[in-house]
């Protein structure tokens, strides 16, 4: 039998996406069990939260691979290429591995007739790949919620909980304390859980969570802190870190947005606390090379000038808040367009409301994915307040239309959704005249 291209390989993971989402780990153990538990080889720092995962795994990866580690990297989903979910020190798979290793996990459920889901399929297959490269860490982002995710049989003791807003509450729960005791359920036995800022209604479950399980919590603004330095520009943004032992100042930060802020204040903590606790030591070098150079796509991501082409996935009302005050903090622009395509899943009408806070054209689109919301259904959620929008369905036409009504100095803004955002960088790099991973010093109309 020939062997499978990397395309029918790809093909037979996707098919897995209809069986859907389903919390639970028994499935997953069995096949893990069956491959030699890789999942035990190494030690993991977890990740969970509503948002910002993804960046502050990005930031504790940075660190640590500039302090010399060999660093495993798991996120989810992906922007343009399924091999970017499973990295080491930042190296995507290759073609030749994927392929390997869905074929190696499909024969594993075939032969023990355990059927997994497509993320449990893509987690095996990143437990797979760093115990195969023995990376010396890994730092791996929760799917969906926490304590029946996929990711939780990670080895490991220290957890990192970003901020927790609602989110896929026909899944966690509907109150903001059910979905914080899914997602503080990561917190491991005898282990340390940093945590972002949160309200005392969470602040208590993670504590409560952590008590049980005789974990230490420490929580920012009690146990470490950060402060952003106000300087004359904006960009990068630089802070002050302390902890009970250490204090640096003058760190810049390569991602946009002051909420980034407290992201790498979490990464720091852990990769910190990881080094003491093995007595190795991480270089103040290590850690301003690290932050300085963290690159996370599609998060506030200027992609190109004149005008200026923004990426972020903001898919929730809380995250939109966040990037709408970035925006308009960071950027001076005489016109904003967003550009918005929005999954059916999600708060639609709390995004919306957020976006018309500070935009002056808003485009619909669909995303190329069968839970994409319908423009026209988006459109009329948007009669109820006062901004100009249209319906172009197709992102790449949006894109245009949007580019040249912006002028040279206004601002296209693409959101709502990784689907979207991912459809419209895969447009984008493939425009000939596009400037990517160009410096932010300049063709920037920041403020400051």
């Amino acid at each position: 039998m020939a062997t499978p291209t990397s395309e029918e390989s790809l093909n037979y993971l996707y098919s897995l996406i209809p069986k859907g989402i389903k919390l639970g780990l028994k499935n997953i153990s069995t096949v893990l069990d069956a491959l030699g538990n890789p999942q035990q080889k190494s030690p993991t720092i977890h990740i969970a939260g509503t948002n910002g995962k993804g960046s502050t795994g990005a930031f504790c990866e940075s660190i640590l691979r500039n302090a010399g580690y060999r660093v495993g990297l798991y996120t989810s989903p992906h922007l343009i290429n399924f091999s970017e979910r499973i990295q080491v020190n930042r190296i995507p798979l290759s073609d030749n591995e994927m392929t390997k290793l869905i074929a190696k996990v499909k024969r594993t459920t075939e032969k023990i007739n355990t059927p997994i889901t497509f993320f449990e399929f893509s987690t095996v297959m990143a437990f797979l790949h760093f115990a195969k490269h023995e990376t010396d860490l890994n730092v791996i982002e929760v799917g969906m919620g926490g304590r029946l995710d996929a990711t939780s049989l990670c080895k490991g003791d220290i957890s990192l909980i970003t901020s927790i807003d609602k989110d896929h509450t026909s899944y966690l729960g509907n109150t903001i304390q059910e979905i914080a005791f899914e997602k503080a359920s990561i917190i491991k036995k005898n282990g340390t859980v940093f945590a972002s800022k949160v309200s005392k209604e969470v602040h208590d479950v993670i504590k409560n969570i952590s008590d049980q399980k005789s974990a230490n919590a420490q929580f920012l603004g009690e146990h470490f802190n950060v402060k952003i330095l106000k300087k004359n520009k904006s960009f990068p943004l630089s802070i002050t870190y302390r902890n009970q032992s250490v204090f640096y100042k003058d760190l810049e930060l390569s991602l946009l947005g002051d909420f980034q802020a407290s992201n790498a204040a979490l990464a720091l903590s852990a990769c910190l606390h990881h080094a003491l606790k093995t007595g190795k030591v991480i270089s103040e070098k290590s850690i301003r090379k690290g932050l300085k150079n963290t690159s996370w796509a599609g998060r506030m991501e200027v992609i190109s000038s004149y005008p200026t082409v923004l990426l972020d996935i903001a898919h929730n009302p809380a995250a939109v808040k966040k990037m709408a005050k970035s925006v308009q903090k960071l950027f001076s622009y005489t016109k904003l367009i967003i550009i918005c395509g929005i999954m059916k899943d999600k708060q639609s009408d709390e995004i919306l409301k957020e976006l018309t806070n500070f935009a002056d054209h808003i485009i619909l689109v669909r995303p190329n994915k069968e839970r994409s919301e319908s423009p026209a259904r988006l459109k009329e959620i948007l009669k109820n307040y006062n901004v100009s929008c249209e319906v172009i369905e197709n992102i790449p036409e949006a894109i245009i239309k949007a580019k040249q009504n912006a002028l040279p100095n206004g601002i296209v803004c693409i959101t709502g959704s990784i689907f979207t955002v991912g459809e419209a960088k895969q447009h984008l790099i493939n425009e000939p005249d596009i400037k990517i991973n160009f410096s932010h010093s300049t063709g920037l109309h920041l403020n400051g």
